[in-house]
């Protein structure tokens, strides 16, 4: 006799932050977990980034490419998945402001958000001859390309920069970065002067990340504090 598979998948629906499709998804099940569990264990982040992309493609029932959307998307989509399979609160450990003392606190991730309102105009005029068309990294860049090789904060700045450009636009042609290669894409960035560039940082500076503001009075001096936690790292 063959062993069963027990329980009855239970199916609910979220909205992608950046396209506003519905989607279907189930709680990921004990072989997805072990693999997370492994994931984070290893410490190494392309293991942990690669881990819940596959989490979220296997408890998909939309036939969509994950790697494709956006790093926020997988955040925010994750988060809903993990909140429908081990319960939808989580402690974390909060540091106190004043005393430095950790706190445990209680988290209801199904309270976290992503807030897409404030993306502004991914296009950015150059000058007279050049628009740029601007899009937020996919998570598949975000697997392979510079970030998680990145030593220092500038280093991950430009990485998100690069992976953020999506057209050059003039009056006779699109050219496709995609198409280019990565030495051939530093050599423009380079190119920019600083107003320039700073107008594509403000719109990378503009994209989302899955947040939630907490309060919490430290256990041990009475302090109220507030916090505001952003990114997976901070909710698990």
């Amino acid at each position: 006799m063959a062993l069963p598979k027990l329980n009855d998948v239970p199916k609910y629906e979220l909205t992608i932050p950046s396209t506003g499709k519905t989607i279907t998804f189930r709680p990921f099940l004990v072989k997805e977990q072990k693999i997370l569990l492994m994931a984070m264990e290893t410490k190494d982040q392309k293991q942990m980034l690669q881990a819940v992309s596959d989490t979220i493609d296997a408890c998909l029932y939309d036939k969509i490419n994950v790697r494709t959307l956006a790093t926020f998307d997988i955040e925010y989509i994750f988060t809903q998945i993990r909140a429908k399979s081990v319960g939808e609160s989580t402690e974390v450990s909060l540091i106190c402001s004043e005393c430095e003392h950790p706190n445990p606190v209680n988290i209801n991730l199904e309270e976290i958000k992503v807030d897409t309102s404030e993306i502004i105009d991914s296009l950015v005029v150059l000058n007279d001859q050049y628009t740029v068309q601007l899009k937020p990294p996919q998570y598949k860049k975000i697997l392979d390309g510079t970030i998680k090789d990145a030593n220092s904060i500038t280093d991950t700045v430009y990485g998100t920069v690069l992976m953020s450009l999506d057209k050059l636009i003039t009056e006779e042609e699109q050219i496709d970065f995609n198409d280019e290669t990565e030495e051939e894409i530093k050599g423009f960035i380079e190119s920019l002067n600083n107003e320039q560039f700073t107008k594509i940082m403000d719109y990378v500076n503009s994209l989302p990340t899955v947040s939630h503001d907490v309060d919490f009075k430290c256990e041990n001096c009475g302090k109220e504090n507030k916090v505001t936690m952003r990114g997976l790292q901070d909710f698990f």
